[in-house]
This record gives C-alpha cells, sequence and structure tokens, in this order.
C-alpha cells in the first residue's frame, strides 16, 4: 500500500482502533531513531493526567494520528505525558517509533504507582454520597476534573471525530470500566450531567469535550479546604432581605393556604412540595418569598438566572443547578429554595409554535420530562417556583404543584402601606402619598427606588418633593409599559346630589347601601348629567374605594384579551372590596342579535357572567341604553335615569355657583334666558368654570349665561331649535 493511500485511509476513519494494520505495514523498514527526552513531572495532577492519555493512546493504538509528515501533529501532546522529541531533520518520526516511547514512558510511571490525589479523591467521594454516584461516575468525575486542571489533556480528544461509543472505549482503557457503564455514565439522563457536574449536551457540540467539567467546579473539588458551602455558593445565590411584611398582602384564602403549606413542608421535611406563584410584573412574587422565609425563620436561597458576569443560564443548567442542590440540602433543615423565571424550564417547547397551536419538534437540548416529573415529584426541600405567565408551561407540570397561586395587582390599602413605609411622614405629604397609592400597577420595588430619587434631589419644598416622586414613579411606569395613573377626579365644590335630574331618590339609596348591601346599577342619560360624578359621590358617602374603568382601559385587539380585562377588572373590585365603575358600558353590553363578530357576543357574555357572579356594588353608565342587550338589563337591580336639570335645579345651581363672588341676583331677563336653557347638565356648568379658572375671570352672572349659551349652540340639534324661534 503507497503511503499516499495510507494517508487517505487514516483521515477517512472514525474510530481510532483501525490503524493497526496500517502501522504494521510500515514496521518492516529499518528507519532510523529519533530519540525522545523524558520531562520532569514533579506535579501529582500532572504525572495521573500522563498516565491515564498514555493508556489511552496505547489502547486506542492512536500513534499514527499523532504524526504529520515525519514530526509530531501537536507538540503539547508529548508535554502531555512528559515526553521531548529532539529535534534532527534527517530523522522522520514514524508510527513503530512513537508509539514505542509512548509505551516505554507508561511503563516508566506506572513502575511508580499512581499518584495519590487524597484531597480529590475525598472531595469527589463527599460530592458523590451527597447526590448519589456510583463508582463508575466518580471515577469519569475524578478524571473530568484531571482533564480540567491539565488544559493539554483536551487536546487528545481533537485528534479526530468520535462517536459516543468510541469515546467511551477510549475512557475504558484510562479507568478500566466497560463501555456500557461508561455510556450510561455519561448520558444526558445520567446523573453527572443531570446535577450539572458534566456541562451539558446529548452531543458533544455543545462542549469541547465529553467530559468538560465547569472550571469552578473542577476547582472547588480539588481544593484542600473543600466545602459543600462552596459549592451551594456556586449553584445557588443568598437573596436580598426581605423589605416587606406578610401584612403588606391580602389576607385571602389562597395566601393563607399556601404559606400554611409551605411552612408544614418545611418543618416536616415532607418531599415534592412545589408552589407556583404566577401573575403579572409588579406584583411582588418574588418579595412575597422572601418575606415568607424572613418571618417563618427559613434560610432561602436563589436559583440564579445569570452568572457573575451577567450573562443569562439557560434553563437547563439552571434546572441542574437546583437538582444538584437539592442532593446537597436534602439533610439541612429548615430550607428553602425560589427559583424564579420557570417559564424557560417548564414550556411546551417554541413560543411561536404553541401561539399558532402548530406544536414543535422537541429541541435535543431540551429537559428530560420524567426527570423533571421524578424532579418534583420527590424533591426533598420546599420549593416556590414564580413566573409571569402559566401559558406556555406543559399541562403535565401543572398538575404536579401542590398549589398554583396567582398573584395580582396589590391592593390600594397594602400600596399605601408600603408607600408608609418607603415614605417617612415628613418626606411626602398625605396628598403626594395618596397620589403614589393610587398608581394601580406601580411595583413595591417601585416605591422603594422612587423614594431613593426624592432623598437624593433632598428638595425643601415637600410639595416638590411630592411632584418628584409621583413623576418618578410615571417614568417607571412608562418604561415598563405599565399604566400610568390619570387625573385624580375630584368632585367640584358645588357637587350636590339635590341638582341631579333622576326618576330615583338617590339619598335613600346611598343610604340602603351604605349599610353593605350589594346592587348592580344601570346609570344612564345624556352625557353630563352627572352619571360617573355620583360614582364618586357614593363611593364617598359609603366609604369605600372606588375602581373606575373606560372602554379604552379594557377593549383589547388581541382575541380573548377584552374578556380578560373584564374579568380582571371585577376581581380587582372584589379583592379590595371597591366599587367598580364601568363607564360606556354599552360597549360591552350591545345588543347580541345585532353583532356582526364573534368577539363582540363573547365581550357580552363575559360581562353578563362577571356580573352575575360579582358580590359587591357595581355601577354601568351609559349614554345609549337603546342599545344594551336586552338580558343585560334584566341583571340590572336599579335602573336609574339621569335626564337634564329642572327649572328649579338651573336656578339654585346657578346662584350656588355665583354666590362666592356676590353676583347671585338674577334680573329678570337674565332669569328668563337661564329658564330657556332646558337642555343645560350639570357637566355644562363645570365645563364652564373651568373655562374661566383658565381664563382667570370672575365668573358675573352676564359671563356665566353667554358661556352657557355658547355651549347649548354646539349640541346635537341647536341648529334646528335656533331656526324655531
Amino acid at each position: 500500500m503507497t503511503r499516499q493511500r495510507l494517508r487517505h485511509r487514516i483521515q477517512a476513519t472514525n474510530n481510532w482502533t483501525s490503524f493497526e494494520n496500517d502501522e504494521s505495514e510500515l514496521a518492516g523498514a529499518v528507519l532510523p531513531q529519533p530519540k525522545f527526552c523524558v520531562l520532569r513531572t514533579d506535579s501529582p495532577m500532572e504525572r495521573a493526567a500522563a498516565i491515564y492519555a498514555l493508556r489511552m493512546m496505547e489502547g486506542a493504538r492512536m500513534a499514527p494520528r499523532m504524526i504529520h509528515r515525519g514530526d509530531v501533529r501537536d507538540a503539547d501532546l508529548l508535554t502531555l505525558v512528559g515526553l521531548e522529541l529532539e529535534e534532527n531533520p534527517d530523522n522522520k518520526l514514524k508510527p513503530i517509533h512513537l508509539r514505542t516511547a509512548l509505551s516505554k514512558q507508561l511503563q516508566s510511571l506506572e513502575a511508580r504507582g499512581m499518584p495519590k490525589l487524597t484531597k480529590l479523591e475525598a472531595n469527589i467521594a463527599r460530592v458523590a454520597r451527597a447526590v448519589g454516584l456510583g463508582k463508575t461516575e466518580a471515577d469519569v468525575l475524578q478524571l473530568a476534573v484531571i482533564v480540567a486542571h491539565v488544559p493539554r489533556f483536551a487536546e487528545l480528544f481533537n485528534l479526530g471525530p468520535f462517536m459516543h461509543q468510541s469515546f467511551c472505549s477510549l475512557m475504558r482503557h484510562a479507568i478500566g470500566h466497560t463501555p456500557s457503564r461508561l455510556e450510561k455514565a455519561m448520558a444526558p439522563v445520567g446523573t453527572l450531567r443531570r446535577v450539572g457536574l458534566l456541562e451539558e449536551g446529548t452531543n458533544y457540540n455543545h462542549c469541547r469535550h465529553p467530559i468538560e467539567v465547569d472550571q469552578k467546579m473542577a476547582a472547588l473539588l480539588s481544593s484542600p479546604h473543600f466545602d459543600e458551602n462552596d459549592v451551594l455558593r456556586h449553584l445557588l445565590r443568598t437573596p436580598p432581605p426581605a423589605t416587606l411584611t406578610l401584612e403588606d398582602y391580602p389576607s385571602t384564602l389562597d395566601i393563607q393556604m399556601l404559606c400554611r403549606r409551605v411552612r408544614k413542608g418545611v418543618s416536616e421535611r415532607h418531599k415534592g412540595v412545589n408552589i407556583l406563584i404566577h401573575g403579572t410584573p409588579g406584583t411582588g412574587k418574588t418579595e412575597f418569598v422572601r418575606t415568607l422565609a424572613k418571618e417563618s425563620g427559613f434560610v432561602l436561597s436563589e436559583v440564579p438566572n445569570e452568572d457573575n458576569e451577567g450573562d443569562a443560564i439557560s434553563g437547563r443548567k439552571r434546572f441542574r443547578a437546583f437538582s444538584m442542590a437539592q442532593n446537597l440540602l436534602s439533610l439541612r433543615r429548615g430550607q428553602l429554595l425560589l427559583f424564579d423565571e420557570v417559564e424557560d424550564v417548564f414550556g411546551r417547547g417554541g413560543s411561536m409554535d404553541w401561539l399558532f397551536g402548530l406544536g414543535s419538534r422537541r429541541d435535543p437540548d431540551d429537559l428530560a420530562k420524567g426527570w423533571i416529573n421524578q424532579t418534583l415529584e420527590n424533591n426533598p426541600v420546599p420549593t416556590i417556583w414564580v413566573c409571569n405567565s402559566i401559558d406556555a408551561i406543559d399541562p403535565a407540570y401543572l398538575r404536579r404543584f401542590d398549589m398554583t397561586v396567582e398573584f395580582r395587582t396589590p391592593t390600594k390599602q397594602v400600596r399605601r402601606r408600603i408607600v408608609e413605609r418607603h415614605f417617612p411622614e415628613s418626606l411626602l405629604s398625605e396628598r403626594g402619598k395618596e397620589k403614589l397609592a393610587a398608581m394601580e400597577e406601580l411595583p413595591p420595588a417601585q416605591v422603594e427606588r422612587a423614594a431613593r430619587v426624592v432623598r437624593a434631589l433632598n428638595s425643601r419644598d415637600q410639595s416638590q418633593r411630592d411632584n418628584e416622586a409621583e413623576r418618578a414613579a410615571t417614568l417607571a411606569l412608562r418604561a415598563m409599559r405599565l399604566k400610568t395613573p390619570r387625573a385624580h377626579t375630584e368632585l367640584p365644590p358645588h357637587y350636590d346630589p339635590a341638582f341631579l335630574n333622576t326618576d330615583r331618590d338617590l339619598e335613600a339609596l346611598a343610604r340602603g347601601l351604605a349599610v353593605g348591601r350589594n346592587a348592580r346599577l344601570c346609570l344612564y342619560g345624556p352625557p353630563g348629567t352627572g352619571k360617573t360624578a355620583f360614582g364618586h359621590h357614593l363611593a364617598n358617602v359609603i366609604d369605600k374605594p372606588l375602581h373606575v374603568k373606560r372602554a379604552s382601559d379594557l377593549i383589547s385587539k388581541w382575541v380573548g384579551e377584552t374578556e380578560r380585562n373584564l374579568a380582571e377588572a371585577f376581581r380587582a373590585a372584589s379583592d379590595e372590596g371597591a366599587i367598580l365603575l364601568i363607564d360606556e358600558a354599552d360597549s360591552f353590553l350591545q345588543d347580541r342579535g345585532r353583532a356582526q363578530h364573534s368577539w363582540e357576543v363573547t365581550a357580552v357574555n363575559e360581562m353578563l357572567t362577571q356580573m352575575e357572579s360579582f358580590d359587591g356594588l357595581f355601577i354601568a353608565s351609559t349614554n345609549l341604553v337603546d342599545s344594551l342587550d336586552a338580558a343585560s338589563l334584566r341583571r340590572f337591580d336599579f335602573k336609574i335615569r339621569f335626564d337634564c336639570l329642572t327649572r328649579e335645579q338651573r336656578r339654585s345651581l346657578f346662584v350656588r355657583v355665583a354666590e362666592p363672588i356676590g353676583d347671585s341676583s338674577l334680573s329678570d331677563i337674565e332669569g328668563h334666558r337661564l329658564d330657556c336653557m332646558d337642555r343645560l347638565v350639570p357637566g355644562d356648568i363645570a365645563n364652564v368654570l373651568r373655562q374661566l379658572r383658565t381664563m382667570g375671570e370672575a365668573p358675573t352672572s352676564t359671563l356665566l349665561l353667554n358661556l352657557l349659551d355658547a355651549e347649548l349652540r354646539l349640541k346635537p340639534g341647536a341648529s334646528a331649535r335656533t331656526i324655531g324661534f
């Protein structure tokens, strides 16, 4: 066989053991002997690496592959085994020469005996007991640590392509176990990879070689002062101290049950205790877990989602860290684990495929479902898992959680307590605190940051500090694309239910509702007749918070999102014991017989369902009562019409408004003009007063009448009435 044909065979093979016959063909010639120098190797780790490498080289007949054009392909491979080839251009290195040198070096090193790596062996034995490693797995791990400490060793694995089975055969020559046991030890579902002792990957494209181990873990395992706490610090992180108390969260049955289940699980060391908390960002989920651990006296550890350099850690690697930490913490009392942002662990696959219902081929790097299920059912340390949404989590995982609790936006009372904690009495005024507490989607963490900004600015004027706190919180909400607060609605000084023209006794109704009775009210009538203002007045009378929702707050372009927003509005009002007022309610209660799209029907159905089940005071206001679905009208306990002001109401309200400036008297002509304004509503007067405040003018009788007349001329049908005169 020619040398060129032999070279082609060497390059084409995928198995190192196939070079034996080719080598024998070159062995017959009488060749000059190249000379090798033996290097001094004092380090026990390097001597052990040399012995393992020489065993692999000899057992797999690797000498031919290590030679290129009569020289060593990589000098580091010789350095690895303690040899060095003397330079001599007349002597070309042949496989037989290298094989002889390697064999002699192996005999020499083994005659001295395998060096004792006492600390490494003891440390691996401790880890093996903690995570349940067998003898084969422990030996593989020890070799992996040696390879990590002697970087030249990894070059041995780069001599050519290999398959998993051939690599297991190679490992057999080094540590003496059968290929089948080695294959099981290094399998993706084996303990070494599952707990993260070996780097992840079901194929070898994810790491430089199949027994790659994390450098930090390798350093810990070979440390003379090994401590399991060092490994835990590598896998987990200690959370920052909790800044809230459990009193800052609503005392709902769900949260009470959650706390009791976790406390029982930790104190009685139950296996398989897993709680899933989900909810929109800013609802205080993570802070709640920290608070629960603090007040219960538990030691809380978190599985990090980024490394020390700030780079994201994959869900697969995080779950491996979690699995190993579970084993290391299993014998310790009072332990609790927090796994935040779990979507990348329990997801069903590609998010876009799931969105369109197409499914997806499973990524070969995905975690094995059986392993996850087994871990959830048997983990010795109770764990609280946190995410923003459970929509993409496989139902097979969801059913394995003891409890799945949704956290919603904190109630106003809770937000007020958080504001009080971060803003001392002298820092903000009561009005300033109330404005912050009124921000429905303001996360607790942003309250703390707003307080930090206010303290740093150190403004002397309290009103300026109020504005700075409100502005800092508003900017944070905008950055997170959350809802910013509307201007606080206040009733005008002249407000009085006596100036509302309705077909019901509103004062008697308010007295009935004040004793705790629930009802569903439909307020209908022309714009500006005081429907929404009455909702604010009623909230003040019966001393309940008021949640006002407009159509723009609830309607979404996404299918199903409008229904979800409606459900959340009712649920939030129920949690806080608040009155829910939906303005422009005709947008959700239109006659279903006139619907042109299916989503219009589902929105009405959802609204009716929520109205039926709502255990509180619900108010719907509309200008288009004739367009409401008949089924919705039947569900309202009171349907109250708000109409334009009567003649007596117009005169009394006009006098009330003009009285402060001493110009409340009306001449006969002015009285006649006011009497003719039969379409005047309270909203018109409120609008005119805003105009005068803006212009800085005093509200004289003549000026008020002129402005009111201008308002009425702009109303629909005004031109037709003018022609009638």
